[in-house]
């Protein structure tokens, strides 16, 4: 039994050992993994850190290239979708990064066509506001025709390619002019500028960033011409500046010879005085402004319309200038010919008859009917010829 006893004991005595030698093997294991996890990490953090750091570069422009690059803008394009093409010419080294400093920034703008001149060691702001807000060393003369509306005043300059159509209706819409004939028309809006952009012959600047100056321009211009005579007219009858202007560009839209403007004011002016008798001014050019038109014929619908410009439906004056008038236009919203009159009607060659009853006005339009039906087939002959 003691011999049992002894071998006993040291079989019990040999098991912790084997015992101890796991556990190290254990805990190499664990201190080899431990590495390798640190090792890993440190790994990734250096690759981050220097991905960090080119992408930074790239943004930032701490250390970039000095090479100008041209880079040619074709129409109908927008700073997203020149992302690729900047980080082919090398203007970025990474274009999804440039496309996504956009989004996060929200500059996504049309670029005007044309050349630019762009260097890798610009930032991405500097990029971006070369191609969204450059402007052209070269000047252009544009003519603004009397009586255009600010959405033909639009379409022609960017038709001209004068600037891109975020710029203008940033500038048109929302920018706060602080010309002091403007002061009643603020907060700035769509359309607030209506009848004081003031057509004639301007030399400017293109590109985004001129816009602005342009149409300041345009509203120097119409403080100058609304001149003391103007002033003077409106004065005497009782007639704020917003409602002359309002007038002006009434008679501007209807009067096709210079030598009408002052009647059809007077016209305007009589039904405006005599509101029992005429309450509405029934003046189309004011339904086809509502409508978004510029020209044509209205049908009995269209004169139907519940539009704040239709004055077939509307007491009084519009609610604001249908055009930017010329000085003709206004010098006669001030200096309306005193006469008779309440009506008038259209005739072929763009003159007017007028009348100042009811019957004689359908006298008129019965004369100009024939007159529209003669001069009609007249020009349906010539064409078959």
């Amino acid at each position: 039994m003691e011999n049992e006893n002894y071998n006993i004991d040291q079989q019990t005595q040999r098991v912790p050992p084997a015992r101890r030698r796991r556990s190290r093997r254990r805990m190499n294991r664990g201190c080899a993994g431990t590495v390798v996890y640190v090792i890993a990490v440190l790994g990734i953090s250096i690759v981050l850190s220097l991905a960090a750091v080119f992408i930074a570069n790239d943004v930032f422009a701490f250390i970039k290239a000095d090479a100008v690059k041209e880079i040619v803008v074709p129409e109908n394009t927008d700073l997203l979708s020149l992302a690729e093409r900047l980080d082919d010419e090398g203007v970025v080294n990474y274009g999804s990064v440039f496309k996504a400093y956009i989004r996060i920034k929200g500059d996504d703008q049309s670029v005007l066509a044309g050349n630019y001149m762009l260097n890798p060691n610009m930032d991405y702001g500097q990029i971006i506001d070369t191609l969204a807000n450059s402007t052209s060393t070269e000047t252009m003369k544009i003519t603004i025709p009397e009586g255009y509306s600010i959405a033909q005043i639009k379409k022609l300059l960017l038709e001209e390619h004068v600037c891109t159509e975020d710029a203008l209706d940033e500038q048109l819409d929302t920018y706060p002019f602080k010309h002091e004939f403007l002061k009643a028309e603020l907060p700035a809006e769509t359309g607030w500028l209506e009848g004081y952009l003031f057509p004639d012959t301007y030399e400017i600047y293109k590109g985004n960033a001129a816009v602005k100056d342009t149409l300041n321009k345009m509203l120097n211009n119409f403080g100058n011409k609304y001149d003391e005579e103007i002033q003077a007219g409106a004065e005497a009858l009782g007639r704020s500046m917003h409602e002359i202007v309002t007038i002006a560009s009434l008679v501007e839209r209807e009067a096709q010879h210079s030598a009408e403007r002052a009647t059809i004011a007077g016209v305007i002016y009589n039904r405006l005085n005599d509101p029992a008798e005429f309450p509405f001014l029934q003046v189309d050019a004011s339904v086809l402004y509502g409508l978004g038109r510029s020209g044509g014929p209205l049908t009995e619908e269209e004169l139907r319309t519940d539009t704040p410009y239709n004055l077939y439906t509307q007491q009084g004056l519009p609610p604001g200038p249908i055009c930017n008038p010329g000085y003709a236009s206004l010098y006669a919203a001030s200096h309306p010919e005193e006469h008779y009159y309440y009506y008038y009607v259209a005739m072929p060659d763009g003159t007017h008859l007028f009348a100042n009853s009811y019957d004689e006005h359908q006298a008129n339009i019965a004369a100009s009917d024939r007159a529209q039906a003669a001069a009609a087939a007249a020009s349906a002959e010539g064409s078959d010829g």
